[in-house]
C-alpha cells in the first residue's frame, strides 16, 4: 500500500492537468504508453534482482552492468529526483489548503507539512508504517471514487448523461495532434 501511495504522490490531480492540456482526450494513449513503458521497466529491474540479489537496486545494477559512474549518477539522479518530489508535494499540499482557506499564506502550509513529514520519519518505523499506510489509503479510496463519479457521469446515473461528447469535443481527440500525445507521455512518465 506504501507503494501505491507513493506512485499516487499528492499532486496527482494537480500536476496531472498539463498532460491533460497537452494531449486532450487523446491523454489516454499518452498514459497508455507511459504505462508501458514503466511495465517494461519492471519487467526488466524483475529479470534483474533475480539474476544479482542485492539491496541497492538500480544503482547497483548501473554500476555492474555499467559503469561505477553510472551506478553513482543512478543514485544522485534518484536522490534528486526524491527532493524535487518531495518539494513538490509540499507545494502541491500547500495549494489544496489554500484554496480551503484562502486567508494563510502558502509558506505556513509547506512549513507546518515538513514539519509533520520530518515528524513521521523520525519517528519509530511502526508509527511511519501506520501514517503512511493510511495516507495511501486515502490516495487510493480518492481515486476510486474519482473513477465511480466519473463513470456515473459518463452513463447518466445520478447525474444529467454526458456521455462521450467530450472526447470529440473542443477540437476532437487530439486537439494538438501526436506532438501533444508524445509530450503529454514525457510528463505522464515524470
Amino acid at each position: 500500500m506504501i507503494a501505491v501511495g507513493g506512485a499516487i504522490g499528492t499532486g496527482f490531480s494537480w500536476a496531472a492537468r498539463f498532460p491533460w492540456k497537452l494531449a486532450g482526450p487523446g491523454v489516454i494513449l499518452s498514459y497508455t504508453a507511459a504505462a508501458a513503458i514503466a511495465l517494461a521497466l519492471m519487467w526488466a529491474l524483475g529479470e534483474m534482482a533475480i539474476a544479482h540479489p542485492v539491496a541497492g537496486s538500480f544503482g547497483v545494477y548501473a554500476e555492474v552492468y555499467v559503469h561505477p559512474w553510472a551506478g553513482f549518477a543512478m543514485r544522485y539522479s534518484y536522490w534528486l529526483g526524491q527532493v524535487i518530489a518531495i518539494g513538490s508535494e509540499m507545494v502541491a499540499a500547500s495549494i489544496y489548503c489554500k484554496h480551503w482557506f484562502p486567508q494563510y499564506p502558502s509558506w505556513i502550509w509547506i512549513a507546518g507539512f515538513s514539519a509533520a513529514l520530518v515528524w513521521v520519519n523520525a519517528s519509530s518505523v511502526s508509527n511511519f508504517g501506520t501514517f503512511e499506510y493510511w495516507f495511501a489509503m486515502l490516495k487510493v479510496v480518492t481515486i476510486v471514487i474519482f473513477l465511480v463519479l466519473g463513470a456515473a457521469l459518463l452513463l447518466g446515473i445520478g447525474f444529467p448523461r454526458i456521455g462521450a461528447t467530450n472526447y470529440i469535443a473542443h477540437g476532437g481527440f487530439l486537439p494538438n495532434g501526436w506532438a501533444g500525445v508524445g509530450l503529454g507521455v514525457a510528463m505522464a512518465v515524470v
